[in-house]
């Protein structure tokens, strides 16, 4: 018994070597998060995350492939920097009667890149013209809970889709889906809802935050972080770009990761986060 508690020991001190030695390991920035479920239907993923009632400010998933089973959806909900902040996070789970595989399992930083293809990056210029907020750190009644599934922005006048994952846009769609598809949606009965600006999306970001980049304290839930979400804004190329039968293939797109601004084709995928613009009463 002696001997095989020496092997383990020795066993393990090879194990941490190499991972404090391993310089890739160590650059990167790790988090915890609890592994909430695997499912088969990307639908199913959706619903179950809606379920919850403690809601992390993160929720991402990821493809895994089982033999002889198929593709299948790993969903991960919270990030925490300590693995105690996980493990209280997932106590409260439970203690809600959340019944699911709630294992802890550190990422590094690198999971943003995840089932996300890599757009084209703005240039300087363009760059510091769209990825500044607007907006000075929001004071602490900024944003009203409107109890229907809907938030509004006091600072803005803008009324916000509260789920950043609804059942309504579960997919990542290309652009003119995702315009037609926002175009046709109604609730609250308003019909006016359309893609965010840049602009107004910008509104929101709060680039010292991370996963999400939002300012804080906001009420909005389950927003993705791993795939960006379309605005309405075109890129358009500059003077000494031209192009032939159709122009503005590209439109910005944020990420809620880190809160920059991209463009990407319009034929690439990116989620949807409806908006609709208040009219000031007279």
């Amino acid at each position: 018994m002696r001997k095989q508690s020496i092997v383990k020991s020795v066993l393990f001190l090879f194990a941490l070597i190499f991972v404090l030695s391993d310089p890739a390991i160590c650059a990167k920035q790790v988090f915890y998060s609890i592994h909430f479920a695997t499912l088969k239907d990307i639908r199913d993923v959706n619903k179950q995350v809606n379920l919850l009632k403690e809601k992390g400010k993160m929720v991402f998933w990821e493809k895994t492939e089982i033999p002889a089973m198929g593709q299948f959806y790993r969903v991960y909900v919270g990030r925490y920097k300590t693995w105690n902040g996980a493990v209280a996070f997932r106590d409260k789970l439970k203690s809600a009667g959340v019944v699911g595989p709630l294992g802890i399992q550190w990422f590094n930083e690198t999971v943003e890149s995840k089932e996300m293809q890599e757009p084209t990056k703005l240039s300087a210029s363009k760059k510091s013209a769209f990825v500044q907020p607007l907006y000075s750190a929001p004071e602490k009644d900024r944003f009203v809970d409107n109890k229907d599934g809907t938030v509004t922005d006091t600072k803005t006048n803008l009324m916000w889709i509260k789920n950043g994952w609804r059942l309504e846009f579960i997919s990542a769609l290309p652009w003119f889906e995702a315009m037609d598809k926002v175009k046709n949606f109604k609730h609250g009965n308003f019909s006016d809802w359309r893609l965010p600006t840049v602009e107004e999306w910008n509104s929101l970001i709060d680039p010292g935050n991370q996963n999400p980049a939002l300012v804080e304290p906001n009420p909005f839930v389950n927003i993705i972080s791993h795939i960006p979400y379309w605005s309405k804004t075109e890129f358009n190329y500059d003077k000494n770009h031209t192009c032939n039968d159709q122009c503005s293939l590209g439109s910005y797109i944020v990420t809620m990761w880190s809160g920059i601004t991209y463009h990407q084709k319009k034929s690439n995928r990116a989620f949807i986060l409806p908006v609709r613009s208040i009219v000031p009463k007279i």
